[in-house]
């Protein structure tokens, strides 16, 4: 895919045929900032649904089979952070989880989007609690994939995250990206898995090494601070935590210890996966999904 190019400081908007559906590819500026993301439309609902990625990924990650199945029922908008995927010089901008939530409230109010819900995977996931912090009645309900969470102890950076592989080949970072994320991974599956990316193109795929370790700066400041935990045991809107159980990147157990201290039980809903790893979209993309749209 190549470069967006701003014509305007509107949008620009390009298709391309994927499974079953018709992905739009399209930016946007958003606080003086270029914003890429995907459009699917469903000319049939009324529901709105954004989806924010993990950290060190792009919206390229998120799965076509899972997209497809959510946009029987939603019309997804699949973002990518600031900067990312665009012309746009990214290396002296900010990727603070309060940024890029204020991004995200943003967009919402920018395209004008009613009965929204909103997804998050991983650092997604921080950003859609700080989103819905700062805006709990834009959404209907908050959806939540294997997230980070605010912790009530000195959080540490996952080891999966601290570490600095040397990864030689395209071959290489595929595999590692998956041995990570994804349960009982073998890599005789690489082709199978590379194929299910929106786009498998590795400049496409990963944000910058600069923007990765932004990420992991800003999203272990905002897991420890103290507003952010006082926060989330306030949470006001509906929200859906999926956890896995066989969760290598961000521990399961923990992220229960700061669901205990919500105080409004009633809002939130817990459900556990087996034999999944931290991308609970890609190892049982069919369950979540159905599950995601039957809350809808």
């Amino acid at each position: 895919m190549k470069k967006l190019i701003f014509i305007s400081i509107t949008i620009v908007i390009f298709s391309t045929k994927l499974f079953a559906l018709d992905i739009q590819s399209k930016a946007i500026e958003i606080n003086k900032n270029k914003i890429h993301y995907y459009q699917v439309d469903n000319s049939k609902s009324k529901l709105n649904l954004v989806m924010l990625t993990g950290i060190g990924t792009t919206a390229n990650f998120w799965p076509k089979d899972f997209i497809e199945r959510l946009s029987q029922k939603y019309n997804l908008y699949i973002l990518d952070y600031r900067g990312i995927n665009t012309d746009q010089d990214s290396s002296n901008l900010s990727y603070s989880i309060k940024d890029l939530a204020n991004d995200t409230n943003a967009f919402i109010k920018k395209l004008n989007l009613k009965d929204t819900y909103l997804l998050g995977w991983s650092m997604g996931g921080a950003i859609a609690l700080q989103t819905e912090f700062d805006n709990p009645k834009a959404f209907k309900q908050v959806f939540l994939i294997s997230p980070a969470v605010p912790l009530d102890i000195k959080p540490q950076l996952p080891k999966k995250l601290a570490e600095n592989p040397v990864l030689k080949t395209k071959a290489d970072i595929y595999n590692y990206v998956f041995s990570n994320n994804l349960y009982n991974y073998s890599p005789k599956d690489l082709a199978k898995n590379t194929a299910r990316f929106i786009n498998p193109d590795i400049s496409k795929l990963f944000p910058t090494n600069k923007t990765y370790a932004k990420q992991k700066k800003y999203l272990t400041s905002w897991v420890s601070n103290k507003d952010s935990l006082k926060n989330f045991t306030n949470i006001k809107t509906p929200t859906t935590f999926f956890l896995a159980k066989n969760d290598e990147i961000l521990n399961p157990n923990d992220t229960q210890k700061s669901l205990d201290l919500i105080k409004n039980k009633s809002l939130i809903n817990i459900i556990h996966f087996s034999k999944s790893g931290h991308a609970i979209d890609w190892d049982k993309s069919a369950k979540l999904s159905s599950i995601i749209n039957s809350l809808g």
